[in-house]
């Protein structure tokens, strides 16, 4: 007589090998994470800052007004000291790759509990590390504690970033 498939032990840990390493076609987070740092999307973000007059580089029109009206700004010759500037950064904080960064954290909280008591787990573990230290980029990420997934062109299109969701589900 067949058991039932209840009574049958499961390996838990099928789900975060499939996560980790490549299965049946689909990569694993070892082989998306290295190709991710190569081709991740970042985002230029402008930072407002007051600088000396003569090392602005991108002064606002708006800002120069406002820095010749700022009380005690003005030199002997009224020019202002300090103008508004901006700064650009390129950033990889971005929602996309804090989607990354939740499914990996997410992958290795798992393992981390299940490492406690297996050994396979703790080679998963060790694979996923690897991958991240050749993913520098995450570590400009933050990670929020509750990210919704909100679908996005580049989570839906780009293969890379899909394949990721594909590991969260």
């Amino acid at each position: 007589m067949a058991s039932s498939p209840t009574s049958e032990p499961s390996d838990t840990l099928a789900p975060l090998r499939t996560a980790v390493r490549s299965h049946a076609g689909k990569p694993g987070l070892a082989v998306i994470l290295p190709k991710l740092q190569q081709g991740h999307r970042r985002e230029l973000r402008r930072e407002p800052h007051w600088s000396k007059e003569e090392l602005v580089r991108h002064p606002e029109p708006r800002e120069l007004i406002r820095s010749m009206r700022k009380p005690g700004n003005l030199d002997v010759e009224g020019r202002p000291v300090y103008t508004l500037d901006e700064r650009r950064l390129l950033t990889a904080d971005i929602y996309e790759n804090r989607m990354v960064r939740a499914v990996v954290e997410d992958v290795r909280g798992r393992l981390r509990s299940a490492a406690r008591r297996d050994a396979d787990a703790k080679e998963l573990l060790h694979e996923l590390d690897a991958a991240v230290a050749l993913a520098p980029f995450l570590d400009e990420v933050r990670v929020v504690a509750n990210l919704r997934y909100r679908p996005t062109a580049t989570l839906t299109k780009d293969p890379l970033y899909r394949a990721v969701l594909a590991v969260r589900r």
